[in-house]
């Protein structure tokens, strides 16, 4: 079934699905999450123009800003990182960035190449360089949770930036 050209959906865990309705509400967009209170990755969807009025990046002339962010999250075995991954993508996406995932199904054109990706640290693609590796939580067994933020060359100063954005939000 192909998805309404006129919508956006965002997949996040229970905690961030709150916190964009709570962000849509701020701003009188009215967006309700079916899934509320239920663990794991949901998807939320919205209109392009409700979308653009909560995260105001996306309004500009209708073009996705630069640069492209992609989030592996689906192909990561464990749940925790799994969810993990989908928070950080989550909060990127409140602050105005595109995120790609790049676990969805691309089948007639080559799968998008993004300057930046977010990734449990060791599902992350080879081809990507610097890494800055970000400490999201703890599992339940008290271990350490890291989601991974890497770029290609010339992105090292977006991918400071973005990993800044993580680590104030985890504070």
């Amino acid at each position: 079934m192909a998805q309404d050209p006129s919508t956006v959906a965002i997949a996040a865990t229970a905690r961030w699905r709150a916190r964009i309705v709570a962000a849509a509400a701020s701003v009188g967009v009215s967006l309700s999450d079916p899934s509320a209170g239920i663990p794991g990755i949901r998807t939320l969807v919205c209109g392009r123009g409700d979308l653009a009025r909560f995260v105001p990046r996306l309004g500009h002339d209708g073009e996705p800003p630069t640069p492209a962010i992609g989030a592996h999250s689906d192909s990561i075995a464990d749940r925790e990182l799994r969810d993990a991954v989908a928070d950080v993508a989550a909060l990127l996406s409140l602050h105005g960035n595109v995120v790609l995932d790049l676990d969805a199904g691309f089948r007639r054109r080559r799968t998008p190449r993004p300057d930046v990706v977010v990734s449990a640290g060791s599902d992350r693609p080879q081809w990507t360089e610097p890494a800055v590796t970000l400490p999201v939580g703890t599992d339940r067994r008290g271990g350490p949770l890291t989601v991974a933020l890497t770029a290609g060359p010339g992105f090292e100063g977006t991918l400071l930036e973005l990993a800044r954005l993580v680590e104030v939000d985890a504070a």
